[in-house]
């Protein structure tokens, strides 16, 4: 009986030191609050840093454009414009804390946007850019409308801004869209510092945690907005689409960069991944690192991380073959794009599917994607 005893409690000794205390897991030789302040440090403070210098450089360029509208300084709003618009890629892939907070992504980057909306605001002068009325009706896509999308040549986008009429409203309709991103930046830059402890104290996987958060977001980014927004959608290629194709749905639909903010959106989402520190190429812990301590591997066991990456990169290489903007090549059946659709396709069983199981995560968005 003593025996028994015994090897009863060995039993539940060795169970209890087997497991993870914040998810009841199996313990790995894994320090997640070290991944945690790597990617709180490292990887999402820099990329707040990033994206309010840029913000901050499209407030002075726009305010000078509003002060003195010229081809000059039309020219110079719209290159600060588009630094700021691919630093947010980078940002869309760490929404946690205050970034999710002021909800960025539906606040700077709804497309496409709704130009009809935009021109009776600028008429009626009654709008609230904050409500929820506008959300189609601002952030980089709507500055995408004012400065590419109301003329066909730079003179006739200048001549839209200083016409006698209406000029003035556009010019302030314009700087109001500005201020609303900047205060969205400033709210995010003010607000991180006070949430990282939060955020890399929180070492389990359950919801709420860090890992949860940062899994979660890089799923909804890389599945929801890159391979259905930036590509599926507009190219027909999402099975939702019945195969109809939608040029005008693309990103970035009136400057045509939509595939330079699709390409930095995917290298974003490979850096993040890595645990890459924002603009450069050290490689701290990272979500392949958690994978590799566990011997994560996927349906044809190979590496889980060493999948997620090469099939992502697969997708890059497809991206970068392309060079004409994504709404010519969706007005012609699109199927360059359907390629690049179906490659990232790959990635979302891994990432969706064996990488939160591994992970022991639970996915909490939902779609009807079917994925």
């Amino acid at each position: 009986m003593k025996y028994l005893r015994l090897s009863f409690f060995i039993f539940l000794l060795t169970l209890f030191t087997a497991c993870d205390d914040n998810t009841g897991s199996e313990k790995v030789d894994f320090d997640r609050e070290a991944f945690l302040v790597n990617m709180a440090d490292n990887v999402i403070q820099p990329s707040i840093v990033n994206f309010a210098s840029e913000v901050e450089g499209i407030s002075v360029a726009s305010s000078s454009f509003a002060t003195n509208p010229s081809l000059e300084s039309l020219n110079e709003l719209k290159s600060e414009f588009k630094e700021a618009w691919l630093a947010y890629q980078h940002l869309a892939f760490v929404h946690v804390g205050p970034v999710s907070s002021v909800n960025l992504r539906d606040r700077v980057n709804i497309f496409p946007t709704n130009t009809e909306l935009i021109e009776q605001n600028i008429i009626n002068q009654d709008y609230v850019i904050g409500s929820a009325a506008n959300v189609a009706a601002k952030g980089f896509p709507a500055i995408d409308y004012l400065l590419f999308g109301t003329g066909s040549s730079e003179e006739a986008v200048l001549s839209y801004f200083v016409d006698p009429e209406l000029g003035e409203n556009r010019l302030k309709y314009l700087t109001d869209v500005v201020a609303d991103i900047q205060t969205a930046s400033n709210i995010i830059a003010e607000g991180w510092e006070p949430y990282r402890e939060t955020f890399v104290s929180n070492i389990g996987t359950d919801v709420g945690s860090g890992t949860s958060l940062l899994v979660n977001e890089y799923n909804f980014q890389f599945d929801i907005r890159l391979k259905n927004a930036k590509i599926g959608f507009p190219s027909g290629g999402n099975p939702r689409t019945g195969g109809i194709v939608s040029p005008q749905s693309v990103e970035a639909y009136f400057s045509g960069w939509s595939g330079d903010l699709a390409k930095e959106s995917l290298k974003s989402s490979i850096e993040v991944f890595k645990g890459q520190a924002f603009n450069s190429t050290n490689d701290g812990l990272g979500m392949d690192d958690y994978l590799d301590a566990l011997d994560a591997i996927d349906r044809n066991e190979n590496p889980l991380s060493s999948s997620i990456i090469n099939e992502s990169q697969a997708a890059l290489d497809a991206m970068e073959s392309i060079n004409a903007p994504y709404s010519e090549l969706a007005a012609n059946e699109g199927s360059n794009l359907v390629e690049v659709y179906n490659q990232l396709q790959i990635v979302i069983p891994l990432i969706k599917v064996d990488m939160t199981s591994a992970l022991s995560v639970s996915i909490t968005f939902q779609d009807n994607d079917g994925d």
